[in-house]
């Protein structure tokens, strides 16, 4: 019994100890692929039989390496508040997908990046999906596509940017996410695992950001009807973001002190919080690497728990 006692209580200060105390305090919001872009999961295999993971996206995927290369370490080196080049403090919510399978991380994904840069002004230097593709094609990477999942982030900055040049193209832009996963299923990618990730209009009310989302997401239920063996997750982040910015249940409920950033702008730590460990954000309106931990961990809450 005593031992027994000693077991419970080192795993309770264990999980006390993980990612600072920092824990999921909401759930998926489960559905289909018919209807409302909720979380699903049709049909993608367990984790940890992808052995890797090939990731596109803006700054919230970003892992300082845009070229499918090694990753560096994640550590911060002062003023520098980038980690190894990645936009927060740490790994981002893709490594920690593969920190806990052991698979190999390919990061594409480039900060302030869209879907389509020649869609918005404002954006016209940036990265975007297709160029991001079109250079993992272009490396003929011959990746298995039964142990290989492709995971899709944008709309974060396609939204934002539609508040300065318009909203009329936000329907081309959603149309582009699924003429670039369909581009991966076909030879020689031959793709058929995708994770596609959302929070476009970061937890706050957005009529454009909705309709982006319901758009691309209506299409994946069609590419997922119409492509054979397609395997499909959505994961929609608005309850996290709207768990910890709103005040069912706030952010203390997470283990936060601050639902806030830590440091005051994107080129310096100087200045910096003295308790990054229990922001929301790192950087301001980027997550710190202990909400990445979590936005993993809600992921692999979907994979298991919204499987249709």
């Amino acid at each position: 019994m005593l031992s027994v006692f000693y077991l419970l209580s080192s795993l309770a200060v264990t999980l006390a100890q993980r990612n600072s105390g920092i824990t999921l305090a909401v759930g998926p919001k489960c559905g289909t692929l018919s209807g409302a872009p909720l979380d699903v999961n049709a049909g993608l295999l367990p984790l940890a039989q992808y052995r890797t993971l090939v990731a596109f996206g803006d700054s919230y995927t970003d892992g300082g390496i845009r070229t499918g290369a090694p990753l560096l370490p994640a550590i911060l080196t002062p003023p520098s508040p980038k980690a190894g080049g990645r936009t927060t403090n740490g790994p981002v919510w893709a490594e920690g997908l593969t920190m806990d399978t052991g698979a190999t991380i390919m990061d594409y994904a480039v900060g302030g990046a869209v879907t389509d840069a020649k869609l918005w002004p404002s954006k016209s230097t940036a990265s975007d999906f297709k160029t991001q593709v079109s250079l993992f094609t272009s490396q003929n990477n011959n990746l298995n596509p039964n142990t290989t999942l492709y995971a899709v982030f944008f709309g974060i900055n396609d939204v934002a940017a539609s508040g300065k040049d318009g909203i009329a193209n936000l329907p081309i832009a959603a149309q582009t996410i699924l003429d670039q996963i369909k581009l991966l299923t076909q030879a020689p990618t031959n793709a058929r695992s995708f994770l596609v990730v959302d929070i476009s209009g970061q937890g706050k009310p957005n009529t454009a950001a909705d309709a982006f989302r319901q758009k691309y997401f209506t299409g994946l239920g069609a590419l997922h009807s119409s492509i054979s063996e397609f395997r499909l997750a959505f994961v929609n982040f608005l309850p996290l973001w709207t768990g910890v910015l709103g005040t069912t249940p706030g952010f203390k409920a997470f283990g936060y002190t601050s639902s806030g950033s830590c440091t005051i702008n994107s080129s310096t730590t100087d200045g910096a919080c003295s308790d990054p460990a229990h922001t929301f954000f790192w950087i301001p309106g980027h997550p710190s690497k202990e909400t990445h931990r979590i936005m993993a961990d809600y992921v692999e809450r979907v994979l298991v728990e919204c499987s249709v």
